[in-house]
């Protein structure tokens, strides 16, 4: 494929030369960083909400959060196929969450492929570490 319709149109010759797993690191990346009920045509289900829940224990806040990525993928990702999210744990800091994407989609032939993803979420951005 050659990545989404809006990597086309804003990247011109380069997005139609995109590769497809950057085409859905991208997508993903733009729905994690936009927040629930900032698209008003997907005011529910497009984005992240605030992830931060001072109600829950690590333990449980970090189970909620594995969930509430996999349903946002799975929703709205239609190119990966049974998402799996699993926290990983940042080398060097505690409070930095770290998240890895766990799928597959398909190629060019057709043929199911592998494919997984590590982000970091830090300060409030999406740092992309594989």
């Amino acid at each position: 494929m050659a990545g989404s319709l809006f990597d086309r149109l804003t990247m011109g010759e380069a997005g139609i030369k995109m590769d497809e797993d950057e085409s859905i690191r991208l997508h993903i990346e733009r729905m994690f960083t936009s927040r629930q009920g900032s698209v008003p045509t997907l005011p529910d289900t497009y984005g992240l909400p605030d992830l931060n829940d001072l109600t829950l224990s690590q333990y449980e806040l970090t189970q909620k959060n594995c969930q509430i990525i996999s349903e946002c993928i799975r929703n709205h990702e239609k190119r990966l196929v049974n998402p799996e999210v699993r926290e990983k744990k940042h080398q060097d800091k505690a409070f930095i969450q770290q998240f890895e994407v766990v799928a597959q989609r398909y190629d060019e032939e057709g043929n199911l492929i592998p494919w997984n993803w590590v982000f970091t979420f830090e300060n409030g951005r999406v740092r992309k570490r594989s």
